[in-house]
């Protein structure tokens, strides 16, 4: 990795410090706090809307490395990432309804659907192209959110994806200084919230860094030759465990909008385990993947993203078992 990369995250994480700081105290003097409910990880009320710093910090950091991202694409995405970002901030502040955060969900959506379009051949792989990587921002905008829920885990994992997709580049291009920017930022972030929450990212946080996956992702692939497996494979074991949960409320019946705490995640944080050694482990298991991404060469069906996907589901599997055994032992 270039030096200009390493200096680009570092940037990225002194202003994160700096801006999420100034944001708490802006939070708490204006009552924008978390109060906790049956639903909360949290036992006090917390700050919350970090994510604003963070995003700040991101996006100075592009305007201070403004000729690295010369593509027009790249602008048009961050303004769509800046949209995301203030529904989220509305919504922490006085709550929007579900409708309204779809609606500017797919419509920024659209903005990595039409790049994703646009260098394909054209006809029906572009409708095809278009309508897939609008959905998969939605749904990771949305994934992102629902597993922000205990201390430094979102920040953490978005830290270890952005990272593993900067090191792939050999040079400073745009979606290199961009993933710098944003592993940097995460890690800025990371002292606010872990291992003690000072602040929470917010849906503003949130929000912003779930549209980043897929954008950063789609630019990996584009600018660097990166298959969709390699580019996204640290971060199954954050969205393994958002889809599973998904699929196993549906499968129950339950209302997929109704707040819970059943992600794996959750019941390990609340089964005695603690946020920390939570946070660590899918830490840990993201790192591996990055790993696992980068010694699989061009390919993405080797040895090592095999082995590494088995592992994530064994594991997961395990830990459910457990966790389910203990609730039941409880009740």
């Amino acid at each position: 990795m270039s030096e200009s990369l390493l200096t680009t995250g570092a940037f990225a994480c002194v202003a994160a410090v700096v801006l999420v700081g100034l944001v708490r105290r802006l939070a708490v003097r204006h009552g924008v706090l978390d109060h906790p409910t049956d639903r909360s990880s949290h036992v006090i009320a917390t700050p919350r809307g970090g994510g604003l710093g963070l995003l700040l910090a991101i996006l100075g950091t592009c305007a201070w490395r403004a000729p690295a991202l010369a593509p027009w694409t790249i602008v048009v995405m961050l303004l769509a990432a800046c949209v995301v970002a203030l529904v989220g901030w509305v919504d922490d502040r006085r709550g929007l309804s579900v409708r309204t955060r779809l609606v500017v969900h797919v419509m920024a959506g659209a903005t990595v659907g039409a790049m994703a379009a646009i260098t394909s051949m054209g006809g029906v792989l572009s409708v095809a192209l278009f309508a897939a990587w609008t959905f998969w921002t939605v749904s990771s905008i949305n994934l992102v959110n629902f597993m922000d829920g205990i201390n430094g885990l979102v920040a953490s994992q978005i830290a270890v994806f952005a990272l593993s997709l900067g090191f792939f580049a050999d040079r400073a291009s745009g979606m290199a200084v961009l993933a710098m920017a944003i592993a940097g930022a995460c890690l800025g972030f990371l002292p606010w919230n872990f291992p003690r929450a000072r602040i929470f990212l917010g849906d503003v946080g949130s929000g912003a860094l779930g549209f980043f996956v897929p954008m950063l992702a789609l630019l990996a692939m584009q600018q660097q030759g990166i298959d969709l497996v390699r580019a996204h494979l640290p971060l199954l074991p954050l969205f393994g465990d958002a889809t599973w949960t998904i699929f196993r409320r549906w499968r129950n019946g339950e209302k997929l909008t109704a707040p819970h705490r059943s992600h794996l995640y959750q019941r390990l944080a609340n089964d005695g385990l603690g946020h920390t050694p939570v946070t660590v482990m899918y830490t840990v298991a993201a790192a591996v993947g990055a790993l696992a991404a980068h010694r699989s060469g061009d390919a993405w069906a080797t040895p090592w993203t095999v082995s590494y996907a088995a592992m994530i589901v064994l594991a997961g599997v395990i830990l459910h078992r457990r966790t389910t055994a203990h609730a039941r032992a409880a009740t």
